[in-house]
C-alpha cells in the first residue's frame, strides 16, 4: 500500500480512538445525546377557511302551464306601470310579487265544460228541492192518514155498542116470543136490527183496516222520498265536485308568480299555443333574489369546521372590497369522493339586490379548535410520508408516530400518538405531561440514550 493512504487510515483510527473508549468485552460505547424537551400545551386555535364560491338565486322556478292552450294576454307589469311605463307588460327583468298574474290562457272547450258542470249543479239542486217539497206533501198526507185511522178506530166502539144492544134486544125478543107475549113478526124486526148492527161492526173494522193500509202506503212513499232526497243530495255533491274540478283546471289558465322575485326569462307572446313542460319550454322563469345562496366547496381537512351556524364572510370582487356577513346555513353532509370537498351553502340577505346570481365570490369561514394540543414545530419530524416525535422515557428517546392537525407558524397541532414500531392499535391522545424532544431530531434513533438539558 502506498505510504500516503496508509497514513490517512492511521490518522482516522487515531481520531476514533480519541473519541470512544473500548468497553468491557471489546465493544465501543457512546455517551447519551443531550436534548431539550417541552411538554404539549393546550390552547384555542383560530383560523379562517378561505375558498372561492359562486352566487346563485335562493330559488329559481320555471313557470310552466299544466294545460295546453293559447296565450290570451301577457299580464301588465304593475311595478313598471307604477313607475310611469303605462304599457309595460311582464317581461325580462320584471319585479313580481307572490301570486301576481303573469299571463292568461284561453281554452274555449274548458270554459264550455265549466258552464256545463255549473248547470249540472243547478239541476241537481233543483231536483233535491223538488224532493223536499214532495216530502212536505207526503208529511201532510201521512198526518191525514193517521187522522183517518183514528176516525175509523173511533167508529169501532160505536158499532160494537150498537151490536151489543141489538144482541140483547134479540135475546129479549126470543124470550118474549117463547112466552107468547110478542109475535114472530116483532122478533123478525129486532133480528133485522141485530143483523144491521153486526154488519156495522164488520164495516167499522173494515174502515180501520182500510185507513191503516192507506197510512202505510203514505208512510212508504214518505220513506221513499227520504231515499230520493239522499240520492238527490249525493248527485248534487257529485255535480259540485265535478264543477270544482273544472274550476281548478280553469284556475290553471291564470299563470302566476310562485314567490317575490324577478323574471329572468320570458318565452311567450300573445296568441302563442303553449303546452305542458314535457312538450314545451316554460313560459317564464322567476328567481328569488331577496336572499341569495353562496356555494363553496370546503376541503376535506377543514370540512369538520364548516358546520351549520359557523360564521362566514362573503366578498364579491365585482362589487369592490365590501364584505357581507353571513353564516353557513347547510352542508351536503358528505365529502365528495371526486373532489375531496364538502359542499356548503351560505344564505346571504340581499334586499338591495346588489349581489347577483352567477357572480364570483370569496368565502371566508371562521373556524376554531378549542382546547387543542400543540407542540413547537421543532418537535415534529416529517419522514416516510408521516410525522414522528421523540418522547423521553426512562432516559431514552422513544419514537412515536403522530397525527397532526392545524399547522400554525411555529406550532403544530397534534391529535394523537402511536409507537413507531406498532402496526395496529389505537391512537393515544397527549396528556400534557409528556417530555417531547425539541430540536436536533436527526441525531436520534428509537432507543437512543439521552440526557435532558436546560
Amino acid at each position: 500500500m502506498p505510504a500516503r493512504p496508509r497514513l490517512l487510515i492511521l490518522a482516522a483510527l487515531a481520531a476514533v480512538g480519541c473519541s470512544r473508549a473500548p468497553a468491557p468485552g471489546g465493544t465501543i460505547t457512546t455517551g447519551p445525546v443531550g436534548v431539550k424537551v417541552v411538554s404539549p400545551k393546550r390552547q384555542t386555535l383560530r383560523w379562517a377557511i378561505e375558498q372561492p364560491g359562486t352566487v346563485t338565486a335562493f330559488e329559481t322556478t320555471p313557470v310552466a302551464t299544466k294545460l295546453a292552450g293559447y296565450v290570451a294576454d301577457v299580464a301588465p307589469d304593475l311595478a313598471a306601470r307604477k313607475a310611469g311605463k303605462a304599457d309595460a307588460v311582464i317581461d325580462l327583468g320584471s319585479v313580481v310579487s307572490k301570486g301576481q298574474l303573469l299571463a292568461v290562457l284561453r281554452i274555449p272547450e274548458l270554459l264550455a265544460e265549466e258552464a256545463q258542470k255549473g248547470a249540472a249543479v243547478k239541476q241537481a239542486k233543483a231536483e233535491a228541492e223538488q224532493v223536499k217539497q214532495e216530502q212536505a206533501v207526503l208529511d201532510a198526507q201521512v198526518a191525514s192518514g193517521k187522522a183517518s185511522v183514528a176516525e175509523a178506530e173511533a167508529g169501532v166502539p160505536r158499532a160494537t155498542a150498537e151490536f151489543e144492544r141489538w144482541k140483547a134486544e134479540l135475546a129479549q125478543a126470543d124470550e118474549l116470543v117463547g112466552k107468547k107475549l110478542i109475535d114472530v113478526q116483532s122478533r123478525a124486526v129486532v133480528f133485522k136490527q141485530f143483523q144491521a148492527a153486526e154488519a156495522g161492526t164488520a164495516e167499522a173494522a173494515a174502515k180501520v183496516a182500510t185507513a191503516a193500509a192507506a197510512l202505510k202506503e203514505k208512510q212508504a212513499r214518505r220513506t221513499k222520498a227520504d231515499a230520493d232526497l239522499a240520492a238527490a243530495v249525493a248527485r248534487t255533491a257529485v255535480a259540485a265536485a265535478a264543477a270544482k274540478e273544472v274550476e281548478a283546471r280553469v284556475g290553471y289558465t291564470r299563470i302566476t308568480a310562485p314567490f317575490d322575485g324577478i323574471v329572468t326569462a320570458r318565452n311567450v307572446h300573445t296568441g302563442h299555443f303553449v303546452q305542458p313542460p314535457a312538450a314545451g319550454a316554460p313560459l317564464f322563469v322567476v328567481a328569488r333574489l331577496d336572499v341569495v345562496r353562496v356555494f363553496v366547496d370546503v376541503p376535506e381537512a377543514a370540512a369538520a369546521k364548516a358546520t351549520p351556524g359557523a360564521k362566514a364572510t362573503v366578498r364579491v370582487p365585482a362589487l369592490g372590497n365590501d364584505e357581507f356577513a353571513g353564516t353557513v346555513a347547510r352542508t351536503a353532509g358528505v365529502v365528495s369522493p371526486d373532489t375531496r370537498t364538502l359542499r356548503a351553502e351560505i344564505d346571504l340577505p340581499n334586499e338591495k339586490r346588489l349581489v347577483q346570481p352567477g357572480m364570483y365570490a370569496v368565502v371566508r369561514i371562521d373556524a376554531e379548535s378549542a382546547d387543542a394540543t400543540v407542540l413547537p414545530a421543532g418537535c415534529v419530524l416529517p419522514a416516510d410520508e408521516t410525522h414522528y416525535v421523540y418522547l423521553v422515557e426512562d432516559g431514552k428517546a422513544v419514537r412515536y408516530r403522530v397525527r397532526i392537525g392545524r399547522t400554525e407558524p411555529g406550532t403544530i397541532q397534534v391529535l394523537g400518538r402511536q409507537r413507531a414500531t406498532a402496526t395496529t392499535g389505537s391512537w393515544v391522545p397527549f396528556g400534557g405531561t409528556e417530555k417531547v424532544v425539541n430540536g436536533n431530531l436527526g441525531a436520534l434513533a428509537d432507543g437512543t440514550p439521552v440526557e435532558v438539558g436546560e
